[in-house]
């Protein structure tokens, strides 16, 4: 944990995927950062996970365009391709064992979406997605999923699965080797802002220009101002 006091470029309050890689791209940068977890790296949802590194940012971003506009569509498609690339390029980088494997099966309930899998092959085609994709019929799905309860499926090989936990651990060690000096067991007691922002734990302090809140669900009362704009989501795996 932390102990005595610490000048930094930046100061990384969260030690899962958002503060470690915020980190890592800051050092990158030739900026000087400290990280602080209260816990251990990749304690929370981020070593949690079902480990899954599928394209896209969830769901459809189409009905998006009143708010963001087309280009603003276009931008966020291509954001949910570039994050997996991203991912793969680190991982590769910094010879990070996590066990990635690639390929993902999308599953059609109906017909209908099945034989919307062929506008999403255009639309992946027009974005330029370089992955191989391909549709499985109902009565070849076999051969990817033990069940005959779907109507079809999409291959695409450019998303996969790994070992979420050894993912953000390894970035963790990418972001000490390039110089960020982390510490766990350092939960965050007190921030004082101002021009330069000074951020307290139980037995040091850390004085930074920068500060970034990687906390998620975690951050608890620490920034009121961010604390209520948290909002709770359910996610159940059978």
């Amino acid at each position: 944990h932390l102990e005595g006091d610490i000048d930094a470029d930046v100061c990384v309050v969260g030690g899962g995927l958002t503060g470690v890689n915020t980190a890592l791209e800051l050092a990158e940068r030739g900026l000087s950062v400290v990280l602080l977890e209260g816990r251990r790296v990749g304690w929370g949802a981020s070593g949690r996970n079902g480990g899954q590194l599928i394209r896209g940012i969830g769901h459809d971003v189409n009905g998006f365009a009143r708010y963001v506009g087309e280009d603003g569509v276009r931008y966020l498609k291509q954001a949910g391709i570039d994050s997996v690339t991203l991912v793969a390029e680190r991982i590769a980088r910094h010879g990070i064992e996590c066990d990635l494997r690639w390929g993902f099966c999308e599953l059609a309930n109906t017909p209908a979406q099945f034989a919307a899998f062929g506008a999403e092959q255009q639309e992946l085609a027009a974005l330029g997605y370089q992955p191989h994709t391909y549709r499985v019929p109902a009565e070849r799905l076999r051969e990817v999923v033990g069940s005959d309860r779907y109507a079809g499926g999409m291959v695409d090989m450019g998303s996969g699965h790994l070992h979420p936990l050894d993912l953000v651990q390894g970035e963790a060690r990418a972001a000490q080797s390039l110089g960020v000096q982390i510490f766990e067991q350092s939960p965050v007691l007190r921030i004082d802002h101002g021009s330069t922002v000074t951020v307290h734990t139980a037995h040091g302090k850390v004085r930074a220009a920068s500060l970034v809140l990687g906390c998620n669900a975690h951050l608890e009362g620490l920034e009121p101002r961010l604390s209520g704009k948290v909002l709770p989501a359910g996610s159940y795996v059978v």
